[in-house]
């Protein structure tokens, strides 16, 4: 009985142990970068017109006086207990800020993923069918494309014009009354380019993992038996083929949660949205390393929960893969 428990349980665990060690591992390696970057945050705290003797005593406030080991071994004491610290630079809890700005990042980046996904599957099968190479070069290029030129043409088009979304920032500042279904359809308007920004590179990869496996579908014994039996064509690659496709997909999707969040770092600075990826480039510049390093550990912790809800759910839906 319990050989059978952990022959269930154990994969879970051990990926669970490791997911938490890389998270730890990734962390850590963000605190030795940003505590040995060059030009220290004590200039950046005291300011200009420091006073004499005053830089000694903000770096002993904040502990930066300290060799770096002995900081890291308190700091790591510290996430441990899930506390990610102080903001130097707003003197409020690490966690106090991230909570206040991840939901944007988070809607951002499943709405974006959620659009990636729909059209990019569609758009996969939709060329598999086709013998024509165009499709795919296309998608290949624009998957290429940086995303924040992707942003600026987007406001080119749609904001300047076409003058029919908002360029920047979560809500208009013209009418700070406005509440209730008003307020979200406001921000929905604003999040509308950032979106389309965000999902493009996302789109184009998944349009091309999709076709590949689809079209590697359609050449299996399976899908000719399945039209021998009088299934159309149409029908065998939207039934069969494009199913048994997707696992792949949704595995390989999952492993570009990272890929996603830093994309939304570079478009919530493109439009201002307040959001994890602009409170982390405001930090970076301010020299607050605990507000960066805490962003590094929830975005890793996202990252890893991503993946380990793919193996969960490619469990499920492949038994094949529950019996290894």
């Amino acid at each position: 009985m319990m050989r059978r428990a952990w022959r269930l349980a154990g994969p879970l665990v051990l990926r669970a142990g490791f997911g938490v060690l890389a998270v730890l591992v990734a962390a850590s390696l963000a605190f030795v970068l940003a505590w040995n970057a060059p030009g220290g945050p004590v200039v950046a705290l005291a300011g200009d017109s420091v006073a004499p003797g005053q830089v000694e005593e903000i770096a002993a406030r904040h502990g930066i006086d300290r060799p770096w080991h002995q900081a890291w071994l308190a700091w790591m004491g510290r996430l441990l207990r899930g506390d990610l610290g102080m903001s130097w630079r707003e003197q409020q809890p690490v966690a106090a800020l991230i909570r206040e700005r991840l939901p944007l990042t988070l809607a951002l980046s499943v709405s974006a993923a959620a659009l990636a996904a729909l059209v990019g599957i569609v758009c996969g099968t939709v060329v598999a069918a086709r013998a024509a190479r165009w499709p795919v070069a296309l998608f290949a290029a624009l998957h290429a494309v940086p995303g924040y030129v992707v942003a600026q043409g987007l406001v080119l088009v749609f904001a300047l014009g076409l003058s029919v979304l908002p360029v920047q920032g979560i809500a208009d500042a013209r009418d700070p009354a406005a509440g209730g279904v008003a307020l979200l359809l406001e921000r929905t308007r604003h999040l509308v380019l950032p979106v389309m920004a965000l999902a493009l590179h996302q789109l184009c990869f998944v349009a091309l993992l999709v076709r590949a496996g689809v079209a590697g579908q359609l050449a299996l014994p399976y899908v000719t038996a399945a039209m021998a039996r009088g299934r159309s064509r149409r029908g065998a690659r939207w039934r069969h083929a494009l199913p048994n496709a997707l696992l792949p997909v949704a595995n390989l999707t999952a492993m570009r949660v990272g890929a996603l969040l830093g994309g939304a770092l570079v478009i919530e600075v493109a439009f201002a949205l307040p959001g994890l990826g602009r409170l982390a480039v405001t930090a970076a510049l301010a020299r607050d390393h605990p507000v960066v390093i805490g962003a590094v550990v929830v975005a890793c912790a996202i990252a890893w929960m991503a993946n380990l809800a793919a193996d969960l759910a490619a469990g499920l839906a492949d038994p094949r893969l529950r019996a290894r």
